[in-house]
């Protein structure tokens, strides 16, 4: 294998978002060693016992502690709008950190199959601008989905603060400002413990791990369907180049070839991400739905009105980045299909033949544990989805109880993101 114009390691998966994965660590997310950028594909392991990992099991654990915190509250305050937030997203975050638990072990067997499906890639025959910046790219897409996702949270937290002020002012609380603040931002676990400032740091740990692996669900998912879709844009651009002149059998066979290992790769891509991708579609989905019926309904302050739409267009926006990064997947297939048709049929061949029959006989897509492709299609049907279950969600929580005050109740007071 020679080296290629790309330079070798720097145009791959690994480098392009070894970055995102390493702070994903600090949050107990992917507790793999060697996801450094610069690290080589077989010196990625995962270990039992490492700090990464005991992280990730703190914070597993503590999402199944907050989820049993959460139920009390919901069992001693009834079931109500502004109660099952808190539980809502701890049950989310328990099926985020299990899932990506999962993926951890499995990851090091899926970069070494990326990595060697890559080297195709990094030949100078594939050598066009999808594949000089394929790094470059991936980077750009990561940082502007999590500084996205800082500023959502950065509304939600100026939210929560002006609320607590609010909260000390309207109801005339004789309380520190920033005990106020953490009790009522958790409210369930100080029922059960003391509050001192020892817990502040942790408190905070904990809650931006959570508020973390919300997002990078998604994330994740749109910067490996973008590096793959990048992979089909590199396949395309080598037969474009070559289409306008009668090719031997032995080109199209090699083209054949690459495309089997391509394929080969996406199929394991949507047996490891299946899960993920099911769970991104369905807590998205509950959290547009819960977030639109409240739309019909009094927002508070403008601190609250702020975040509010800001959230729910940040993550409308953010679950429409997911589904057409994976969408793109099988519509690069189509257009490459497409071309296929532009050669003239005087250069058809047997190999050519072949590898028109393997557009038409393969979806190029990827699944949610095969209960549906995630294709262009997808995106109307949820919306359909979602337009039907909020007309039903709306008829069935008609005159459901919604908290007026700050000092209505104490519990439940907090503005939860699904709440």
């Amino acid at each position: 294998f020679h080296l290629p114009a790309m330079k070798g390691t720097r145009n791959t998966l690994q480098h392009g978002i070894g970055p995102f994965l390493v702070v994903a660590q600090f949050f107990g997310v992917f507790p793999v060693a060697g996801v450094w950028p610069t690290s080589r594909p077989d010196k990625v392991h995962f270990r039992w016992i490492s700090l990464a990992f005991l992280a990730a099991l703190v914070l597993f654990t503590f999402s199944i502690v907050d989820f049993v915190l959460s139920s009390k509250v919901v069992l001693d305050h009834g079931l109500k709008i502004y109660t099952i937030g808190s539980l809502s997203f701890s049950v989310i975050c328990i099926f985020c950190f299990g899932v990506f638990l999962h993926l951890s072990r499995r990851w090091p067997h899926l970069i070494r199959k990326i990595s060697e499906c890559e080297k195709i890639f990094l030949d100078p025959a594939y050598d066009c601008a999808a594949g000089r910046h394929f790094s470059q790219r991936l980077r750009l897409w990561g940082w502007v989905l999590l500084v996205a996702a800082l500023c959502e949270h950065s509304t939600y937290v100026g939210s929560a603060l002006y609320n607590n002020y609010l909260a000390i002012v309207e109801c005339k609380l004789n309380v520190d400002f920033w005990q106020n603040y953490f009790q009522r931002e958790r409210q369930q676990l100080f029922l059960v413990l003391r509050f001192t400032g020892w817990w502040i740091p942790f408190i905070e740990w904990t809650t931006l791990s959570m508020t973390f692996v919300w997002n990078f669900v998604d994330i994740f998912l749109i910067l490996l369907c973008r590096a793959m879709q990048m992979r089909f844009k590199q396949f395309h651009w080598r037969i474009r180049q070559n289409m306008q002149q009668k090719m031997p059998n032995e080109f199209w066979q090699g083209v054949r070839c690459d495309l089997l290992d391509l394929s080969d790769l996406l199929g394991l891509y949507d047996k490891e991400l299946s899960g993920l991708i099911l769970l991104s579609c369905a807590h998205n989905m509950y959290f547009v739905c819960v977030q639109i019926y409240h739309s019909f309904q009094s927002k508070g302050n403008f601190a609250d009105e702020l975040y509010f739409w800001f959230c729910l267009s940040y993550v409308i926006i953010r679950v429409l980045n997911m589904m057409f990064a994976a969408s793109s997947i099988p519509q690069e297939a189509r257009e490459i299909s497409y071309t296929l048709y532009e050669i003239p049929t005087d250069f058809w061949g047997v190999e050519l033949k072949r590898l028109n029959e393997i557009f038409l006989s393969d979806h190029f897509a990827l699944s949610g544990k095969g209960y549906f492709l995630l294709t262009r299609r997808l995106i109307f049907a949820m919306a359909a989805t979602l337009m039907v279950y909020e007309l039903v969600l709306i008829n069935q929580m008609a005159g459901s109880e919604v908290q007026t005050s700050f000092c209505d109740g104490g519990v439940g007071s907090s503005k939860s993101i699904f709440s």
